[in-house]
C-alpha cells in the first residue's frame, strides 16, 4: 500500500472519530512516534493508537500543503469539547512505506 496525504489522513479521521484503528495500525511504522517539543509530548505507535481510542476529539478538514515518497504535511481542525476549536499543522516523515513519525502544533488563535 502507498502511502499519501489522503491515505494517511484517512487513517486519523477513522481513529479519531470512528474509533477503528485498524488502517492506522497499519499505515504507522513499529518504530512510530508521535511528538509536540512545544508541549513535550510523546507517544509511540501503541499509545498513539490508544489515544485515538480513548479521546473525545473530532477531527475535521484535513488539507495538504505538500506531498511526496518522504514526507506529508497539512493542517486540520479540532473540535475538543468544552474548548476552543483549535488548528493543527503537522508533519509527517515516510521510510519504507510507512509513517515513521508525526510532529504537529496545536494553536487555539486563529
Amino acid at each position: 500500500m502507498s502511502i499519501n496525504f489522503k491515505a494517511y489522513s484517512d487513517s486519523w479521521l477513522k481513529a479519531v472519530n470512528d474509533k477503528d484503528t485498524s488502517i492506522m495500525s497499519d499505515i504507522l511504522s513499529n518504530d512510530f512516534v508521535w511528538v509536540n517539543d512545544r508541549f513535550n509530548f510523546k507517544l509511540d505507535k501503541q499509545e498513539t493508537i490508544n489515544w485515538c481510542k480513548d479521546t473525545n476529539y473530532t477531527a475535521l478538514d484535513f488539507s495538504c500543503f505538500y506531498e511526496n515518497d518522504e514526507v506529508l504535511v497539512g493542517t486540520h481542525n479540532v473540535i475538543e469539547p468544552n474548548a476552543p476549536d483549535s488548528s493543527v499543522i503537522f508533519i509527517a516523515k515516510i521510510k519504507d512505506k510507512k509513517i515513521v513519525s508525526h510532529q504537529y502544533l496545536r494553536e487555539f488563535q486563529r
